[in-house]
């Protein structure tokens, strides 16, 4: 995509996460990152995708008839879609009566998406809230995410990203120019352990938060709290050891949840955390108070 356009999964409205205040989210497709827990699969790949939902489908197989390239059959009380074959033409989405297949992603102008923010400015103004760009990784589409931040600071709105670093230093640095607020995340603190659960290493995201800083932003870091990956004693003093050192006084323990679970089966890819247990309350309080007990203000949930 380029500066003034972007695929966009969704844009929720009235959220009271990322971010202060109301907000309205924006969420741009792509990422680098392949966490094993993530809750947006849909927006891993840049490009738009197709869904199908089983629970809606009356098998009607008008689908089948709309699909130009033969790749949707029928068997038993559901359809199937050969992915190899697909070409992404959405014509069996625009045919489904029910829903059952989805559109993952649509390619929006920056005056569309806009219009869609404006709706909320009430609420912004009444609660200190505003735009937050989401994902994915939104610095994937940085060019997009810079150009819709200028035109909100020129109109007053208040910016969020939600991030993983993962980009180059001059892309982040670009953007975090027009954001207001960074909320940056931090998987683990070891190389090996964050790229054997996420695909990469986190060499280039832990360097780029210390350049943030570096350059006098103040990121509020938010760790998915992951049950035998990250919630141990020593991965989390680990944490506690970055946060100090740069001298950051907020963080946001955000607790595995499986609300992305069904958007896996939509897209026929496994779930690699459908059976893990959440982790409970007592776990995350705990966590919590060794991060207050060093002098850092730290709250469960975004």
């Amino acid at each position: 995509m380029d500066s003034k356009t972007g695929i966009v999964t969704d844009i929720q409205h009235y959220s009271v996460h990322d971010g202060p205040g109301i907000r309205t989210i924006v969420f741009l497709k792509g990422c680098p990152l392949r966490c094993k827990w993530c809750s947006n699969p849909e927006t891993k790949e840049v490009y738009p995708e197709l869904g199908y939902n089983v629970k809606k489908c009356i098998l009607c197989k008008k689908c089948i008839s709309a699909c130009p390239e033969s790749c949707i059959t029928s068997l038993e009380k559901k359809i199937f879609v050969d992915r190899a074959k697909c070409t992404r033409c959405f014509k069996c989405q625009e045919s489904c009566p029910t829903g059952a297949l989805r559109r993952f992603g649509y390619i929006k102008t920056i005056e569309e998406v806009m219009e869609e923010v404006e709706k909320d400015r009430i609420f912004y103004e009444n609660s200190g809230g505003g735009l937050t760009l989401s994902g994915g990784e939104c610095l994937v589409q940085h060019e997009f995410a810079v150009s819709l931040f200028r035109i909100a600071k020129e109109v007053g709105i208040n910016t969020a990203i939600e991030t993983t670093g993962y980009a180059s230093k001059n892309v982040v640095l670009e953007v975090a120019r027009y954001t207001d607020y960074i909320l940056y995340d931090l998987k683990h603190v070891s190389a090996k352990k964050h790229e054997e659960m996420t695909g990469v290493s986190n060499d280039i995201i832990l360097t780029n938060l210390k350049e943030l800083v570096r350059k006098g932003y103040n990121p509020i870091i938010r760790i998915p709290v992951i049950p035998g990956f990250n919630d141990d004693e020593e991965t989390v003093e680990g944490f506690i050891k970055v946060v100090t050192e740069l001298g950051l006084k907020k963080v946001d323990l955000l607790p595995l949840h499986h609300l992305g679970k069904n958007k896996y089966e939509q897209l026929d890819r496994d779930y690699y955390y459908k059976d893990m247990i959440t982790p409970d309350k007592r776990t995350m309080e705990m966590i919590k108070y060794k991060f207050i007990q060093q002098g850092i203000k730290a709250t469960i949930g975004g």
